[in-house]
């Protein structure tokens, strides 16, 4: 029954007109006083997810020993299946990604609360010194606070606070934190604030009220991209300034659930131009304002979701559900250069609810939410398209593994 919510929640959370468009996995908990004891003794259970390759050429290229400061730490949560047992905040060592023999063992991160609500990943700055967490501390969920972890002290400050607040972005060069408010009474809002608490102000008011709900959709530059999430009709996709709230329209298009996802070196947008009477989608690269917009795969029905760029802009990983309401999800999971070469599906599984690039971009990390075994992590070699379960001392598939960031 867990499991069945935790798939509903993904769904919903994917659909969902007012939902983050860029949201980690989560799953509905209880609370739980106790602690959990970790198990120094990993259990691995046997390849169940088939690895199918259309293309034999690699997408990334080998290019030596890796070093661990390269590697980054992988950061997520660890669900018991027990009752009367707590769910955790841990990390894993990149290193266990490319060097088993030296990887260090599980290690659990204190928090300042229990996890009693919904979880969502921890979203990182650029630098990997903070990384930023909406949760309430309180029994019945409200309000939310914002949250800033020092990976380096292992300490949690308190940012901001409003009834509800979505899962937080960085901006590029890390100088500002953007995320969207609900009231839980109709009302929501978009913030920005500065990483150390100052400059806490509102940045929707210059958009048309005619659009309201707003999404984010992630960052260009200093400006947050916005559009309504009213999907069906025309609108204008939004670039509003951070400094001071100054929206001004990007281009026109017809307004999906689909996310726009810029590349790091803001030199692209991707996105699902889905076609609402053929039922058809196409994953499009397009310039910033709109032109030059080139389809580099195609597919009938189904839906994309996840879709991210890799660090070098060089890349885009995406997930392809070939079916989902049939209440029998197909995952396919592919990589494609940016050009709309070399595509190639690296994994196969039930539901992907994130898809993460290592921070030097030769592996692909999957969550798996709902295999057989349960929600776990699987690795990519973009190189050789080699695919892996995560191994560390200490981990165990007793557990679920839910919610992962990398920490650069």
């Amino acid at each position: 029954m867990k499991r069945l919510l935790t798939l509903t929640l993904i769904f919903l959370t994917a659909c969902s007109l007012t939902s983050t468009p860029t949201p980690a996995s989560f799953f509905n908990l209880t609370p739980a006083p106790a602690t959990i004891g970790v198990d120094s003794t990993p259990t691995i259970f046997p390849q169940i997810i088939e690895t199918v390759q259309v293309e034999t050429l690699p997408v990334v290229t080998e290019s030596g020993p890796q070093l661990a400061e390269e590697a980054g730490e992988l950061y997520f949560f660890y669900q018991p299946r027990q009752q009367g047992q707590s769910i955790q905040l841990v990390k894993v060592s990149g290193v266990c990604v490319f060097d088993s023999a030296n990887c260090p063992p599980l290690e659990v991160i204190p928090v300042p609360f229990p996890f009693n609500f919904n979880i969502n990943a921890l979203s990182w700055s650029a630098d990997g010194k903070y990384a930023t967490f909406s949760y309430s501390d309180q029994p019945n969920g409200t309000p939310t606070k914002l949250w800033l972890f020092d990976a380096n002290t292992k300490t949690w400050a308190s940012l901001a606070e409003f009834p509800y607040i979505d899962p937080p972005f960085w901006s590029p060069g890390d100088s500002w934190i953007a995320f969207r408010t609900q009231d839980g009474l109709g009302d929501e809002d978009v913030y920005v604030i500065r990483p150390d608490g100052s400059e806490l102000k509102s940045v929707s008011i210059d958009l048309p009220v005619e659009g309201r709900p707003y999404i984010m959709d992630g960052w260009y530059t200093e400006n947050i991209i916005m559009r309504s999430a009213l999907p069906g009709s025309v609108g204008s996709i939004y670039l509003v300034r951070a400094a001071n709230g100054q929206a001004r329209p990007m281009f026109e298009t017809i307004l999906t659930k689909a996310q726009f996802a810029a590349s790091p070196d803001a030199g692209f947008l991707a996105y699902d131009d889905y076609d609402y009477n053929m039922q058809n989608h196409a994953l499009k690269v397009m310039e910033p304002d709109g032109a030059n917009a080139v389809a580099i795969a195609n597919f009938a029905g189904g839906s994309i979701y996840p879709l991210i760029w890799s660090p070098d802009s060089s890349l885009i990983a995406f997930n392809y559900y070939s079916s989902f309401a049939s209440g029998e999800p197909s995952a396919e999971v592919y990589v494609i250069t940016r050009t709309g070469e070399n595509q190639s599906l690296v994994y196969k599984g039930r539901t992907v609810g994130r898809l993460l690039f290592s921070p030097n971009g030769k592996y692909l990390l999957v969550e798996e939410t709902t295999s057989i075994s349960g929600g776990h992590l699987f690795l990519i070699n973009l190189a050789m398209l080699e695919q892996k379960i995560l191994q560390a001392p200490g981990l165990s598939t007793d557990y679920d593994w839910y919610a992962p960031s990398w920490r650069p």
